[in-house]
Order: structure tokens, then sequence, then C-alpha cells
């Protein structure tokens, strides 16, 4: 099939998805609440809309920028299900490029994945095929799989077990997320903030998980837009008791720490080191320089750090820096763990892989 209809395939599911009272979407979504997760409906409902629409022909054209498989082969794409969707990018990626797609969705995250490519495949698209985790890996000649880092050491053995090699495994590990202020952000940018934050409970990669800020910043009106963003985004019902035992051992360790009424967020003061999700580490600073190098020196372990724009001088090059607010609206061509999923997926083909022949044909 011609790039250009996949294309607009793509972007027309896309489009009908922006309403929320379109079938497919609404029976993934009311599927995807009654599974076992952590997602709330304004937080499914934010996600969703958000990446529908950066999905327009202009963008997957920009993003795929004539780049496709030098041999078409099986893509296997074990998804994640930490935050909705969160393995769309990796879907469109390996469709765009002329891959063949098979995914082993979360059992957190049944649901829309699946219903968006059904309904791609129903326009006339590219077939996805959706899998077991054990089959996933005798169905594919390659494999795009994120998680912690201790899942991917293990995904990389099952790779070795069944002749993926190397050259044709895209594996994202651990990664957090970092904060930097200096006080002189606006009310909106302390808004935009907190729901880098807290959306989707502080479970991405790209929640901020510490927060840098010079020594002695009154915490007050951080603490507030916390409050205020959870107003708009509850937090889901589980949260409160996870945060509970946290709270009781800071408490009996005495160190400084702040929650919101009904413990929907937990803030404590200490070194920048990231803690479960929902609790925010909130580390002072003497001089910006030292924030600097903090980040340098765990470059590989960092997913994004968020500043607002004058501040953007402290990121070291080569640490992706967005605004305040941004990090849950990353563009379509983001680069998760600093690697193009495009340029990886343009590069594989069957002399990569290593297998004599594909498990498909």
């Amino acid at each position: 099939m011609p790039v250009d209809e996949v294309l607009r395939i793509l972007a027309a599911v896309a489009h009908a998805w922006r309403n929320p009272e379109h079938p497919p979407r609404r029976d993934a979504v009311r599927a995807t609440l009654a599974a076992g997760n952590r997602f709330t409906e304004q937080a499914l409902a934010y996600a969703v809309n958000q990446q529908m629409h950066e999905i327009t022909v202009r963008a997957l054209s920009r993003w795929q920028g004539g780049r496709t498989a030098r041999q078409p082969v099986t893509v296997g794409v074990l998804g994640a299900g930490n935050v909705p969707f969160a393995s769309l990018q990796d879907y469109l990626a390996v469709t765009i490029t002329g891959h063949r797609f098979v995914g082993s969705e979360s059992r957190r995250s049944p649901a829309l994945l699946p219903g968006f490519a059904a309904e791609v495949e129903r326009l006339g698209g590219p077939a996805a095929r959706f899998v077991t985790q054990e089959d996933l890996f005798v169905s594919c000649h390659a494999i795009v799989a994120s998680g912690s880092s201790e899942t991917m050491d293990a995904v990389a053995e099952r790779c070795d077990a069944v002749g993926i090699g190397p050259g044709a495994r895209l594996l994202r590990g651990t990664r957090t997320s970092i904060a930097v202020i200096d006080g002189k952000e606006t009310a909106d940018q302390r808004i935009r903030w907190a729901e880098d934050v807290l959306l989707h409970e502080g479970q991405g990669c790209r929640n901020v998980a510490v927060t840098f800020a010079p020594r002695g910043l009154d915490v007050d009106p951080w603490l507030e837009a916390l409050a205020i963003f959870r107003g708009t985004f509850p937090a889901h019902p589980s949260t409160p008791a996870r945060l509970k035992m946290q709270q009781a051992f800071l408490k009996a360790v005495s160190r400084p720490h702040a929650q919101g009424e009904g413990l929907e967020f937990l803030v404590s003061r200490g070194e920048a080191e990231p803690q479960p999700p929902g609790h925010l580490r909130w580390t002072e600073f003497d001089e910006a320089a030292e924030v600097t190098r903090w980040i340098a020196a765990r470059a590989p372990g960092i997913q994004v750090v968020a500043t607002r724009p004058a501040l953007a001088g402290l990121v070291p090059p080569g640490v992706e820096r967005c605004n305040l607010g941004d990090t849950q609206r990353p563009p379509l061509d983001w680069k998760p763990d600093g690697r193009d999923t495009i340029e990886f997926l343009a590069s594989i083909g069957r002399p990569v892989s290593g297998r004599k022949e594909d498990p498909d044909s």
C-alpha cells in the first residue's frame, strides 16, 4: 500500500477518535477504565485527546521523512501499561515505515491500541496482530519494548533465546524526568508544573519525579498548584492508600514533607532521589551550576527536563528539555530514551535480525 494512503487512513482514524462519543473510542475507553490500572476518566480523556490531535497527515509525513523499511519484517512491540496509549507511537512508527506490526498490550491497558488499530484495518489500512507476550517473541524478527531496566534485561535474554540479534532490538529501560524552577514562574506555569508531576498518578517516564528549587524558596505556592490541579484531575482512588505507607516512613525518619488533603499527593524534601509514583522529591540547590552538573552526570537515566524557557541554558546538550506543562504533551516525533524510533525501524531487515525466514510466511 502506498505510504500516502497509509498516512491518510491513520490521520482519518485519529480525527474520528477526537470525538469522545465515537463508538470505537468510547468502547475502548470503557474497557480500559474497567481494567486493573490507575487511570482516571479525566486523565484518560486527556491522553487520548492529546495524542489524537498530534496525528495528522502533515505530522506523520514530516516524522517519517521518506524513511522506509529496507526489507519489511514483522516487528514485535511489547506494550507498557503505565500511561494510556503508551505504545501508540511505536505502532505508528512500525506502520508508516512499512513493517508488519504484532503487539502485546499490557493487561492494564488492553483496549486502546487494539481498538485504534482495528479501525485502521477496517478502513483498508495495514493489519495489526495482538498476541500474548510468550507468542510475541516467536512471531517477530525485531522487537521494540519499554519497561523497567530489570524487565528489559529479561527481554534481552528472551531475544537471545529466539535469535533476535542486538541490532534488531530497541529496548527502553528505566528513566525519570525532573523539573528545575527558580521562583520566577507565573501562577499558570506552576499549574502546568503540577500537571507534569501528577497526571497519570506520576507513573510515566515523562512525569516529573524530582524538582530542583533554590534553597529557601517558598514551597506553599507550589503545593497550592498541586491542590488546584487535583481539583480538575482527581486522584485515582488507590493513590491515598499507596502514599500512606510512604507518609508513615517520612514521619518515622523525621523528613520534612507535605501532602494534599486526603493524601492525594505527597512532597518530601531531600536528595534528588526519585520516589514511588505520586510522591515528589523537592531538592534545594545553592547554585544553578550544581543542577547542571547533576543532570550531566545522570543524563543516560533522564527522559526530559522541564523548565521555563529562561532556564533552558541549565540543561546540558543532548538532554531533552521542554517547557513546564509539556512533559505529557510530547510531539509525535519525540525520541524516547533519546533514540529515533523511525531511524531504527528504517535500518532493520532480514540481514540484521539473524532469522532465516519470516515467521509469518
